[in-house]
């Protein structure tokens, strides 16, 4: 026998959003689905509706770097530890752009994803986390280009330039700790960004002058060493030249530069954190 019982109806509860940092942790945590999902938009949006969306995947990175190898190579006779200077530069390019680009998109974070953000509910921190995607993307594409730059120098000069050791290891954590530095300045700047539109135009000269404090387009080696600690103030410097030594074995590997770099990026990414919690609401308001 089968008695019928009454359908229990489902019940949403309203509460207020808990405060701290665990609650928003754990809130990351139950959304974590969301992620994959802003992930992928993000990566989308980066040659969506262009004509030559497959050349602009290996165009755009290498164009700039052939250039700027005739004209700091070729031209000005810029030192580069004894390595062909496409190569040095191409290797540099490859951690400082993982930088640079994923500033400016986690910067546009908000703005790009207005129209989900004031229509479903989910951790708006989740966004700037996620918007980090097409760079790792690009990156991917770096290595590509250096992998080839490594066959191609191989066949030419008969020389394996790839440093195969630990520093592999050390060069990929610099990029972690790039990513880290990444996210945490851009939960200010797209915070800033969702109330300012000229943010990110301002931000885009700003990195271009950071890049000369960063060892790019010259060695670390051509700095007076009385002078180096100046330049490893910039924390992408130690970075950067903790990827170059990783993968070509160039010059000396920066220990405690990375770690104060990576300390700085860890707090920053904290204050960040902590920041767009306090300012997400209003700047979201404010689009």
């Amino acid at each position: 026998m089968v008695r019928d019982e009454p359908l229990r109806e489902a019940k949403w509860v309203v509460e207020p959003r808990r405060a701290g940092g665990s609650a928003r942790l754990e809130e990351l945590w139950r959304y974590r689905r969301t992620f994959w999902f802003l992930a992928n938009r993000s990566r989308k949006r980066m040659y969506q509706r262009m004509t030559l969306g497959v050349f602009w995947v290996f165009g755009r990175p290498l164009l700039p770097i052939v250039f700027a190898t005739i004209i700091f190579g070729s031209l000005l006779k810029i030192p580069s530890d004894g390595l062909p200077y496409f190569l040095f530069f191409l290797t540099g390019m490859s951690s400082w752009m993982m930088f640079e680009r994923g500033l400016m998109w986690v910067t546009r974070s908000l703005q790009m994803n207005r129209g989900l953000v004031k229509q479903v509910y989910f951790p708006r921190l989740l966004i700037p986390i996620a918007a980090v995607a097409p760079v790792v993307v690009e990156f991917g594409v770096y290595m590509g280009l250096l992998a080839g730059a490594f066959v191609y120098y191989r066949v030419t000069d008969g020389i394996w330039y790839l440093h195969v050791s630990w520093g592999l290891l050390v060069a990929l954590f610099a990029q972690v700790v790039a990513l880290v530095l990444v996210i945490g300045i851009g939960f200010f700047t797209a915070l800033a960004q969702a109330r300012h539109r000229d943010v990110r135009y301002g931000l885009r000269y700003f990195l271009r002058f950071w890049s000369y404090g960063t060892p790019l387009l010259y060695p670390m080696s051509q700095v007076p060493e009385q002078y180096q600690w100046l330049m490893y103030m910039n924390p992408m410097a130690a970075v950067v030249q903790t990827f170059k030594w990783g993968v070509l074995g160039v010059d000396k590997f920066p220990a405690l530069p990375l770690l104060g770099a990576a300390m700085l990026s860890v707090g920053i990414f904290a204050f960040g954190f902590w920041s767009f919690s306090r300012g997400e609401t209003a700047a979201i308001d404010k689009m």
